[in-house]
């Protein structure tokens, strides 16, 4: 399987957001570390418990950007466009720009999952949205 193949079957978990699909493309001592003050998550089950609360937490969706890649990782470039609402109710919507550094194993699987995000950009749409992170 090709670093394309597997890159391709991960993207469809994030896209469609499936925390099952997400969860089974990655080892059993994942980690996946969201760069935003939050702890890194550490584990399979651990990891697909985060995808569900934030799949149920904030609307969105991934912009494609560009893509990198070794034998093994990758490196992705993309957006997360949320659909948010202000501290009065009004829907807005907000393009987040994030990076997605990747790591696998032999067997095809996720080990370490990075993701930075434009903090100017989130922080301005979360004080508008009133959310505190």
């Amino acid at each position: 399987m090709s670093i394309d193949d597997v890159f391709a079957r991960y993207h469809v978990g994030w896209d469609t957001k499936n925390p099952d699909l997400i969860a089974s493309l990655h080892s059993k001592d994942t980690v996946f570390q969201l760069h935003d003050g939050t702890p890194p998550v550490h584990g399979r089950e651990a990891l697909r418990a985060n995808c569900v609360e934030m799949f149920a937490t904030f609307d969105f969706e991934l912009e494609m950007g560009r893509f990198f890649h070794g034998p093994d990782h990758w490196v992705f470039e993309w957006a997360m466009v949320l659909k948010l609402k202000d501290r009065d109710g009004v829907p807005f919507t907000a393009r987040v720009e994030m990076l997605g550094l990747v790591t696998i194993d032999s067997d095809h699987l996720v080990t370490r999952k990075d993701v930075y995000m434009n903090g100017g950009q989130a922080g301005a749409a979360f004080q508008r949205a009133g959310i505190v992170r």
